[in-house]
């Protein structure tokens, strides 16, 4: 039936089905939320957007920061703008060229003032124009605002769009739902003809089909109809806001490129006021080196001329400015770097004096010095004021003076004020009366001597001190401290050597004592040899112990077994007949276990081998393939694997159990029977030895012989350890290392039996010594002399005789000095504020760019930030790719309910068929309606005869028929053809009539009827044919029924050739 079934539903007019698809293309998307922008100042609201879960996120603005940036650019630029004219028409009022060189030559001023053509003009090569900058800001700032009024308009479509997918996804859904609620419906309708009491019943729940089905085609055609308004307003709002996007990028991408445009002009804006900077700066410090000395001073004057009343610290550093700025190169013409360094003299008044260093022309360092006076007097000689300096050449001696009065002075002073002939003192030195002491000249007194080293040996807390002292190295020198007196000193080379107390303890062991002995002579020896002294040994020894464990242990083996897919019957069901096991863990349990006895088994059934254990990894690692014939099964793969020892086979006597054969004996002696006593004792001797007892015979035991096997045990002995603990856990480790050692897998029954003591004794030796640890020689004091009172006489220098006699180099009122320095601030003052200008509109320039640069990343973050509502728009499409989902599933159910309604046709048949009744045996082939009879609702038991057949009318609801004539051949010529119209549903008001001019026709059979039929023709049927093969009650619902029957009987027909066909293709196939 389900092959009947598929093949109606193929059967049917795909026209019409193509008809009901036509314009279907999107559904459903109320299923999951989207996210989308709103237009400015819509909010979060969602009127007019039935689905909830669509949030619109309001952009209010979104070029608001990029139209701000740009409006502060505009006004940056229009600044800068103004900054740079306004240098540009002072830098040509002002520079003259020539008057600023740098030290080759090259004139800077010039180059000022070529730098300031390209300010401002375009029409100069490489000229800049911040005019067109500032032009290019305000066209970004315009595009900025189509681009803000595009944003708005895209975030009003996407609204649109949003609503009309919604709109959409709703209706797919509901058209979805409402098929499927019909296809059950039918199914439900469907049932209800298949369980039809009476035929009535069935075309009733047939005609209920058609009324579902008619009823889901409408359905669907409005909900179509609405779903492709929505689409296309969907489509209507994502082509305009496709097209506002565009506006949008477009409007950015302008405003983008005239911001670059205007960087552009601004960086050849801010090189050229970076270059007329530059240059003005060249200029200015060229004019700064030139006049800097001058400025110097300048600077300086203007500081003492400002300070209250006379400052000597300012008054120092301007002479130092006059002397390195103008004196020394200008009037000595003394070129290249030179040092002016006050010097403080001893009283801080007529004594000090300036250091003046150079180089001369030969590349000789020169000195000279020079001191200032403040000296104004008016022409009476009087004392006007004290800011005019006067400059003069202070002598060498001047300088020297501690020096050359004691050596070149004009006489000699005591400490008392007496003074004394340069002759005087020149006697006195010759005969010893006065010593020249560190440059001075002493007269000396009587003195006294005091020692203060000699040779001596001292023992110290940890050690020794000896001190020597050298009389061949002896000198004297002579001296006056602090309290004046004369001191004469003798030095002399002065040796000291250290001892310490050290101790040496030997690290090595030795075996005797003799070796011992021996390296501790060796040793003393090259103490000694190092300048050690006081040498004493002292001999040692010790005793350590180690310990060696025992034991005993059985080798083991292993034999591993690989199992590979081994197929487990697996229980699928609960019938009797399928077999198996249910899960994964019973199906590795079932192997386990059948591969583990297996595998025991064969080790058991080895004489030579004895089983210690089984262990084993399977797991399910598949299954098998599922056919028709047989359902899938486990895999179960892994491995198993046993442990065993080797079995020894023995024939043992008396040797073996020594004393204990005898008690064995015994037991026979004594007429035991039991086998356990010498099992005991067998096993007693075996498992001494670490082994594992298994059988004995004990056949021969009058011959003084027995038969065991038995596991032997193995003795082990451990490396020494340390403790006896260490060496009794080491017996594990070595046990299975000697095992290993010998072919085996592991070990089994490892036992400690006990520990071996093992002792170690040792010599060395400690020494006692002074050690050398220091020697020293130096030269020092070892005696004195003392002159008290010693009397020190000082010569005398007379300080600043050039400025005493008259002997001037400069003054501040000279008429070059003036003109040197006034000069010179005028032309810096110039310069400094050109610079300062040219500056200050190089930082306006680059503020603007700065600005600029604050608008291109506006821009940029417009083109990275902002969310383009085309994403949006992709989202918007995935849920229509749902909505169009639901729509054709929708279609594909529509499909299947028209398809339902030959399916009910179909299974109205077979209620027919089913509620027809049988023929009455009785009733003959060519009887009439008087001799007809039979039993019924309509039948009158008591008018019923022997061979009277009785036709009770079938009422049927309307059939999908077409209206049908039928004729009769057995009328004569003169009535003609008799029409029986059949509209849509022959019912029961003319039945009886009908029934009995058909009853007394039907004895007519051998006569042809000719059925015509418009709607459905049978084709190329023969009347014969098909009369021939017709059953009688097949005849007997025409003539009833008339066209309705006959139609009934067409359609039954057609159904048995569809059936015979599709049986045939179920051959072929």
């Amino acid at each position: 039936m389900e092959r009947k079934n598929h093949m109606r539903k193929n059967s049917k007019n795909e026209k019409v089905i193509r008809a009901m698809a036509i314009g279907i293309s999107a559904m459903l998307m109320a299923s999951s939320p989207l996210t989308a922008l709103a237009a400015e100042g819509e909010g979060n609201s969602s009127e007019g957007n039935e689905d909830k879960n669509i949030t619109v996120t309001p952009e209010a603005g979104v070029c608001d920061q990029a139209e701000a940036a740009a409006k502060d650019a505009d006004k940056a630029v229009e600044g800068a703008e103004k900054s740079a004219a306004d240098v540009k028409s002072e830098v040509a009022d002002q520079v003259v060229a020539g008057e600023a060189k740098d030290t080759q030559g090259k004139d800077l001023s010039q180059a000022v003032l070529d730098a300031n053509a390209k300010v401002e003009d375009k029409t100069v090569e490489g000229g800049s124009s911040l005019k067109d900058a500032e032009s290019a800001v305000e066209n970004a700032d315009t595009a900025l605002g189509v681009a803000e009024a595009k944003d708005k308009l895209s975030d009003a479509e996407l609204n649109k769009a949003a609503d009309a997918a919604a709109n959409a996804g709703q209706t797919a859904a509901e058209a979805k739902d409402a098929m499927q609620a019909a296809q059950n419906k039918v199914n439900g309708q469907i049932e209800n003809i298949k369980g039809g009491a009476s035929i009535t019943d069935a075309n009733a729940a047939y005609e209920e089909v058609k009324t579902t089905v008619d009823q889901a085609q409408a359905d669907f055609d409005a909900k179509l109809g609405e779903y492709n308004t929505a689409k296309a307003a969907y489509e209507e709002a994502a082509k305009k806001l496709a097209d506002y996007e565009k506006a949008y990028e477009d409007a950015v991408n302008s405003a983008d490129a005239n911001a670059d445009a205007a960087a552009t002009e601004l960086k050849a804006a801010q090189e050229n006021a970076e270059a007329l900077a530059k240059a003005l700066e060249a200029a200015k410090s060229a004019v700064d080196t030139s006049a800097a000395g001058a400025m110097d001073i300048a600077d300086k004057e203007a500081l003492t001329q400002g300070d209250q009343g006379l400052n000597w610290k300012n008054e120092d550093q301007l002479f130092i400015s006059i002397m390195q700025n103008y004196y020394l190169p200008e009037v000595l013409n003394i070129k290249g770097d030179t040092t002016v360094v006050r010097k403080q003299g001893k009283d801080n008044n007529t004594m000090n004096y300036f250091e003046v260093t150079y180089t001369d022309e030969n590349g000789v360092t020169q000195h000279k010095y020079y001191n200032f006076l403040m000296d104004d007097k008016d022409a009476k000689g009087d004392q006007k004021d004290q800011d005019n300096i006067v400059i003069f050449e202070k002598r060498l001696v001047e300088i020297n003076w501690e020096k050359e009065q004691e050596t070149n002075p004009d006489q000699y002073v005591k400490e008392n004020g007496d003074t004394i002939t340069v002759s005087e003192v020149e006697k006195g030195l010759k005969d010893g009366t006065i010593i020249a002491v560190d440059g001075k000249k002493v007269i000396k007194n009587d003195g006294t001597e005091s020692i203060i080293i000699s040779d001596n040996n001292q023992k110290t807390e940890n050690g020794e001190v000896d001190t020597d002292v050298n009389e061949a190295t002896e000198k004297e020198s002579w001296k006056l401290d602090e309290n004046g007196n004369l001191i004469k000193t003798v030095t002399a080379d002065v040796t000291t050597i250290t001892y310490t107390d050290a101790k040496f303890t030997s690290t090595e062991q030795y075996q005797t004592e003799a070796e011992r002995d021996a390296a501790a002579a060796a040793k003393e020896k090259d103490l000694k040899d190092a300048a050690g002294k006081d040498v004493t040994v002292t001999g040692t020894e010790k005793t350590d112990y180690t310990y060696t464990g025992n034991g005993t242990y059985i080798p083991t083996f292993t034999k591993t077994v690989n199992v590979k897919d081994e197929e487990v019957e697996w229980k699928h069901t609960d019938k009797k007949t399928d077999y198996g096991v249910r899960t994964e863990e019973e199906a590795v349990a079932k192997v386990t276990k059948e591969q583990e006895k297996a595998l025991s088994n064969k080790i058991n059934d080895d004489d030579d081998l004895y089983l210690i254990g089984v262990s084993s990894d399977l797991k399910v690692t598949g299954y098998t393939e599922d056919h028709w014939y047989d359902d899938s099964d486990f895999l179960v793969s892994g491995t198993v694997s046993a442990t065993y020892a080797k079995v020894t086979k023995k024939t043992v006597d008396q040797s073996t159990f020594g004393s204990l054969w005898n008690d064995i004996k015994a037991l026979f002696g004594n007429g035991e029977t039991t086998n356990k006593k010498l099992e005991d004792a067998a096993r007693k001797a075996v498992e001494a030895d670490g082994g594992i007892f298994v059988s004995a015979n004990w056949d021969d035991w009058k011959l003084g012989k027995a038969t065991i096997r038995y596991v032997a045990g193995v003795s082990v002995k451990t490396d020494e350890k340390t403790t006896a603990a260490e060496a009794q856990n080491a017996v594990q480790d070595a046990a299975l290392a000697q095992a290993k050692a010998s072919g085996a897998t592991g070990v089994y029954n490892v036992k400690t039996t006990d520990t071996d003591t093992i002792a170690h004794t040792s010599y060395s030796y400690e020494i006692d010594y002074l050690e050398k640890t220091g020697e020293t020689t130096t030269n020092t004091a070892v005696r004195t002399e003392t002159y008290a009172n010693a009397e020190v006489l000082t010569g005398q220098i007379i300080q600043n005789l050039n400025y005493i006699q008259g002997n001037i180099k400069l003054t501040q009122k000279d008429t070059e000095y003036r003109k040197f320095v006034d000069d010179a601030k005028a032309l810096t003052q110039k310069y400094q504020k050109l610079l300062q200008d040219a500056q200050d509109a190089q930082k306006d320039v680059e503020t603007a760019q700065a600005k600029v640069n604050d608008l291109k990343a506006e821009i940029e973050a417009l083109k990275s930030n902002r969310t383009s509502n085309l994403g949006a728009l992709k989202e918007l499409e995935g849920k229509l790719a749902v909505a169009e989902q639901n729509k054709k599933d929708a279609e594909d159910t529509l499909k299947e309910i028209l398809g339902s309604l030959d399916e009910a046709g179909g299974e109205l048949d077979k209620v027919i068929d089913r509620l027809t009744p049988a023929p009455t045996p009785a009733a003959p082939a060519g009887g009439d309606s008087e001799g007809a009879g039979g039993s019924g609702a309509g039948s009158n038991a008591g008018n019923a005869d022997a061979g009277a057949t009785v036709i009770t009318p079938v009422v049927l609801a309307n059939a999908p028929v077409a209206q049908a004539t039928v004729v009769t051949q057995n009328q004569s010529a003169a009535q003609g053809v008799t029409q029986i119209a059949d509209e849509v549903a022959p019912l029961a008001a003319n039945v009886e009539e009908d029934t009995q001019k058909t009853a007394e026709e039907a004895p007519k059979a051998e006569e042809a009827v000719n059925i015509a039929d418009e709607a459905v023709p049978l084709a190329d049927v023969a009347v014969e044919s098909e009369h021939a093969k017709m059953s009688w009650w097949w005849w007997l619902i025409i003539l009833i029924l008339g066209a309705t029957g006959y139609e009934m009987y067409k359609k039954h027909n057609e159904k048995k050739l569809k059936a015979q066909a599709e049986n045939a293709g179920d051959i072929e196939e």
